[in-house]
């Protein structure tokens, strides 16, 4: 059983050598007194594993012959981020980076729909989170940004199971 995983979701993950350095820019953007956190969910503060989501809701679980399917002929990408802005939720906002769709993402992102899903954010919107924050507490928005960021590896996480795939 894997934590208060309700469905699978397919990240492609940062670089680590880039990874840490997005988190310590998470870190001294966003004070810690603004994060929200949940006593009975560990996931939310922080985010300190840099990655894109590729796709969430899979059910069943993916297994890792499903996951080498979806990344055949995959070689390592770059992708841009391009602001820093947030979304909001019932309980607390995001605070994100957009992430510039390019044909690598929009690619696995087709793959990936071809597997059973309920996913119900059907349009994609590349991002990158970087903390989860309390309602209104964050306001420094950022348009214009051109970071690029080195993706090399993946991870799936679901309710059964979880695993990193490695180009």
């Amino acid at each position: 059983m894997n934590g208060n995983v309700e469905k699978g979701c397919l990240m492609a993950r940062v670089s680590p050598d880039y990874g840490s350095h997005i988190v310590k820019l998470g870190k001294t953007a966003i004070p810690p007194e603004i994060l929200y956190t949940d006593p009975d969910d560990p996931t939310y503060g922080y985010s300190e594993e840099p990655h894109v989501t590729l796709k969430y809701g899979f059910i069943p679980d993916l297994q890792k012959r499903d996951v080498a399917n979806i990344l055949k002929h995959m070689k390592p990408f770059d992708v841009v981020l391009k602001a820093l802005t947030q979304f909001n939720n019932e309980k607390y906002d995001v605070v994100k980076f957009d992430v510039e769709k390019n044909d690598q993402l929009m690619e696995l992102r087709n793959r990936c729909d071809k597997y059973q899903n309920e996913d119900s954010y059907p349009d994609y919107h590349p991002h990158m989170t970087l903390a989860y924050v309390k309602k209104g507490s964050f306001s420094h928005i950022r348009e214009g940004l051109k970071i690029k960021v080195p993706i090399t590896g993946f991870k799936y996480s679901g309710p059964q199971c979880s695993f990193y795939v490695n180009f």
